[in-house]
């Protein structure tokens, strides 16, 4: 079983050019993509070959493929503080348990 076969049987993955040869469209596309700087990550999800197979042909097609933009940190939201329910509602699961004992007693 091929590569492309097993990633399309475990139902993820590139399954659909993994494997296969790089027809002549699929190359141009390639170049048309890496000359207006699209990033690896969205070449090969547009070409559905993974970003190994595509660094790989981009190199030996002499193209440098642009780099990955820096991670931008995000702001995360603020947590709310939780409250501590002293009420009724935290004591009941402790009562039932009481309750039970004393029906086994």
């Amino acid at each position: 079983m091929n590569y492309a076969s097993r990633l399309k049987a475990s139902g993820g993955g590139y399954a659909r050019n993994a494997g296969k040869r790089w027809r002549y469209e699929d190359e141009r596309e390639l170049r048309d993509l890496v000359r207006r700087g699209v990033p690896l990550q969205r070449i090969s999800l547009k070409l559905g070959r993974p970003e190994g197979a595509i660094r790989a042909k981009a190199s030996a097609l002499h193209l440098e493929l642009a780099e990955a933009p820096e991670s931008v940190p995000v702001a995360r939201p603020a947590l709310k503080p939780r409250k501590l329910n002293a009420g009724p509602a935290s004591i009941t699961p402790f009562a039932r348990e009481a309750r039970q004992l004393e029906l086994f007693n």
